[in-house]
């Protein structure tokens, strides 16, 4: 372990990174979508509103950063018959006056798990180095700011400024790795960034709360939450009222992680519904308490009918011509039209909106905020012609732009419906 320490050590991030990571985006989604396409038998899948897609724009790097690294790593114990999560980079330095110290996690699921681990790794490697980027820059913009109001360089020693990236296994088994990736930084809480990682061993794909709870997952999950937090209040904790920016629901793709009872638990933010001083609030979602049978989960899906197609069956012409009608209501600004192109509920990811029930309530929206300038820009720029399927549908979005807003869309019931709206992160 000696040895693999001074080998991590020695390991610089490359300078290229950055643009390997934009060549390896476009690598992965190919590489997985037409392996998903392989082995999906034909059935309609409704995916938590269709935001598993909408949401992924992966990379692909991989863990053997160096010949001595890949040899040392073979070293290290497996946990698990297969999979296993160790440290594939660890370094402390020091930029200026300012310490940064790092634990980088990777997965290896095994072959059957290669492009899984692929995505994760390349997730978090992303992750991390654009957050340790941009508290660098954070600190010196803090630290400009303190000697020009009167502070001096002594005074500036004293706040000894420490950035910190790590993660913290939450569950391993042999069917799910959990785990989080955290980014924090000593002098504010306002930054820090955490990412939460779920991984299904056997089917290895990402895990969603649908998996867990059915169908109805956001049904139930709210009303768990509500009970717990009811009976929190009760025994003196504090929470926002609803009109305060209080609890309403969760978000279709809410933070979890699953802990040592194979339990999700929900988190939220710092200040998202209770008093700073609380800081990230959980609540774990007891699978038998809601009377969900741990050895018999199975991924959120529609019942299997004959005559419907799924999105991997759909023909790609009839795909084209509804993403252009997608892009005629968009750059006409027209609610209405976009409107008669949904399937409800849909998931529209404005602050304070979320799930839209029905057509009316969708109707009352603010068509400048739904239409906003950057979704008008990002589906104009965006290819009708080469969209690829994914279980969630088809996203429509400008994949030039990382992070571009998007519309989702898919086979619903046997007809193309749009099934989200995403704005850019």
């Amino acid at each position: 372990m000696e040895k693999s320490r001074e080998v991590y050590e020695q390991i610089e991030i490359p300078k290229e990174l950055e643009g390997k990571v934009q060549e390896a985006i476009e690598i992965s989604r190919w590489k997985r979508k037409k392996a998903l396409a392989r082995g999906r038998r034909k059935k309609v899948y409704r995916w938590a509103l269709g935001m598993a897609a909408a949401f992924t724009v992966v990379t692909m790097i991989g863990l053997n950063t160096s010949e001595a690294f890949a040899m040392e790593v073979q070293k290290i114990p497996v946990i698990g018959e297969l999979a296993r999560i160790l440290t594939i980079r660890s370094y402390e330095r020091t930029e200026g006056d300012i310490q940064i110290a790092a634990e980088i996690p990777g997965v290896d699921l095994g072959e059957n798990g290669r492009e899984l681990s692929e995505e994760t790794n390349a997730q978090i490697e992303k992750m991390t180095a654009q957050y340790e980027r941009e508290a660098l820059e954070r600190a010196e913009e803090y630290k400009q700011a303190f000697l020009e109001t009167g502070g001096t360089e002594e005074e500036w020693a004293e706040h000894d400024i420490q950035i910190r990236v790590w993660y913290e296994i939450k569950n391993q088994t042999e069917d799910v790795l959990s785990f989080v990736v955290k980014g924090t930084e000593n002098w504010t809480s306002a930054y820090a960034k955490t990412r939460y990682y779920n991984l299904d061993l056997e089917r290895n794909e990402f895990l969603t709360l649908g998996d867990f709870l059915g169908q109805d997952y956001m049904e139930k999950a709210n009303e768990s939450i509500r009970r717990q937090i009811e009976e929190r209040t009760q025994k003196g904790e504090t929470f926002f009222a609803t009109e305060e920016g209080g609890f309403e629901t969760i978000e279709a793709e809410p933070d979890f992680y699953v802990n040592e009872k194979g339990n999700p638990v929900i988190v939220f933010e710092k200040y998202a519904i209770a008093p700073g001083a609380m800081g990230e609030v959980e609540f774990e979602i007891d699978l038998r308490q809601e009377g969900v049978e741990k050895e018999s989960q199975e991924p959120v899906k529609a019942q299997e009918t004959d005559d419907d197609l799924d999105n991997f069956d759909a023909d790609m012409e009839e795909v084209s011509a509804f993403a252009a009608l997608i892009k005629e209501a968009v750059a006409e600004k027209s609610l209405e039209k976009l409107a008669d192109l949904t399937g409800f509920p849909v998931y529209v990811g404005l602050d304070e909106v979320g799930v839209v029930e029905t057509k009316e309530d969708f109707l009352k929206l603010d068509p400048e905020e739904v239409l906003s300038e950057e979704l008008q820009i990002s589906i104009e720029k965006a290819d009708t012609k080469d969209l690829e399927p994914s279980m969630a549908g088809f996203t429509l979005m400008d994949y030039q732009t990382e992070g571009s807003a998007s519309i989702t869309f898919g086979v619903v019931n046997g007809e193309f419906l749009i099934t989200g709206i995403n704005y850019a992160y």
